[in-house]
C-alpha cells in the first residue's frame, strides 16, 4: 500500500472571490469528471479558480459515480470524484492503478427527509411505508450501516429505487413517504418548503467523496495536479469565507444548466458538509471500513487496498500561500 503522510500545514491566503486569476496559465490541463455536488457547481460558476492556479480544465459533470469511474479507467478522465463506495469500486477495478488525492467533502452528505408536513419524527416510525433511494449508491450503503446500529431491517420498509431528480416531486405528490439522497436534493426540498430533515449521517459514516487519479497520471504530470488541488483548496476557501457568496454562484451555475435551486438550498448544504480537501488517516479508514462493510453484505467480493499519497496536496497548499 502506498501511503504518504506528510506534517499539517496551516492554509493562510486571502481567497478573491471569482475574481480575475493572477496567474498565467502555463498550458497545463487536466480532465476532470465531477459530479453534481454542491461544490462542484461552484466551480462552474467560477473558472477562475482554475486560472488563478494556472491550469486548464476541463470539467465534466456526471450523473453518478460509476459513470466517471468508467471514465477514468477508460482514460478519457485524468481525474474524478466520487463517494466511498465508489472509490472502493475504483480500487476493486484497477487496484495496482488507482490513487487518491484528495477529498470534495465529507460528514453530514447524505440526508433523510420527510414531507414538511408529515408527523415523523423517526425511522422507526416509517416502518411500512414506501421509501425511496438510489440504489446502488452511497446512500444505500449509508442506511444500511445506520440500520445496522439501530436495529432495523431493510424489510422493515417498502423501498422504491428513484433517481435522484424524482424524489422531490414524488415527496410532494405523496408517492413515497421518505427519501434519502445526497446534497443539494435534501437541501433544495427544505428550501422549496416540501421537506423537512429526518435524519443525517454524519455521526454513522464520514461518507467522504475522494478526489481519484491514477499512478501514471499523478506522476508523469505533478505539477498539473498540485495546480489542480490548488484550485480546490480556493473553492473550499470560499465556501467557508462567504457562503452566501458562494451559495448564490452556485444557483447561477444550475440555473445556466436548465436546473432551479435557490441560493438558500447551496447555504443549507454548505452549512451542513464538510468541504475541506485535507484528507488524513480518519478519511483513509472511513473508506477502508465501508469497503470492509461492503464485503460483509456480499455487495463486493474482495476488500481492496487503498492507495493514496498527500504530498501533491502538500505542494498545492504551498502554492495558495504563495498567491
Amino acid at each position: 500500500m502506498l501511503r504518504v503522510v506528510l506534517p499539517a500545514v496551516s492554509l493562510l491566503f486571502c481567497v478573491s472571490a471569482c475574481a480575475p486569476g493572477s496567474h498565467e496559465n502555463d498550458g497545463l490541463s487536466v480532465r476532470y469528471g465531477g459530479q453534481y455536488y454542491p461544490g462542484e457547481l461552484l466551480l462552474l460558476a467560477c473558472p477562475e479558480l482554475w486560472s488563478e492556479s494556472g491550469i486548464q480544465v476541463e470539467h465534466i459533470l456526471f450523473s453518478s459515480g460509476a459513470e466517471s469511474n468508467e471514465a477514468l479507467i477508460a482514460g478519457t478522465l485524468d481525474i474524478n470524484c466520487g463517494a466511498d463506495s465508489r472509490t472502493v469500486a475504483l480500487f476493486n477495478a484497477i487496484p495496482d492503478d488507482a490513487l487518491i488525492i484528495g477529498t470534495v467533502q465529507k460528514g453530514d452528505r447524505y440526508v433523510t427527509v420527510v414531507r414538511s408536513d408529515s408527523s415523523y419524527q423517526s425511522w422507526s416510525e416509517l416502518a411500512g411505508q414506501t421509501v425511496a433511494t438510489r440504489l446502488g449508491t452511497g446512500a444505500e450503503g449509508v442506511l444500511r450501516k445506520y440500520y445496522e446500529r439501530e436495529g432495523l431491517r431493510w424489510e422493515d420498509f417498502k423501498y422504491v429505487n428513484l433517481k435522484i431528480e424524482d424524489m422531490i416531486a414524488a415527496l410532494e405528490r405523496g408517492q413515497i413517504q421518505a427519501f434519502t439522497a445526497w446534497e443539494p436534493t435534501p437541501a433544495i426540498a427544505e428550501a422549496n418548503g416540501i421537506g423537512r430533515v429526518l435524519e443525517t449521517y454524519g455521526d454513522v459514516a464520514m461518507a467522504p467523496a475522494s478526489l481519484h487519479t491514477t499512478r501514471d497520471f499523478a506522476y508523469r504530470h505533478e505539477d498539473a495536479v498540485v495546480r489542480f488541488l490548488a484550485a480546490h483548496l480556493r473553492k473550499a476557501a470560499l465556501i467557508e469565507s462567504d457562503p452566501s457568496r458562494a451559495a448564490r454562484l452556485a444557483s447561477e451555475a444550475a440555473a445556466g444548466r436548465g436546473v432551479a435551486v435557490a441560493p438558500d438550498a447551496f447555504e443549507h448544504a454548505y452549512a451542513r458538509i464538510d468541504f475541506s480537501i485535507e484528507f488524513d488517516d480518519a478519511t483513509i479508514q472511513a473508506i477502508q471500513e465501508t469497503a470492509r462493510f461492503l464485503h460483509e453484505q456480499g455487495k463486493i467480493d474482495s476488500v481492496p487496498e487503498i492507495a493514496w499519497d498527500a504530498s501533491f496536496l502538500e505542494r498545492a497548499r504551498e502554492l495558495v500561500n504563495q498567491g
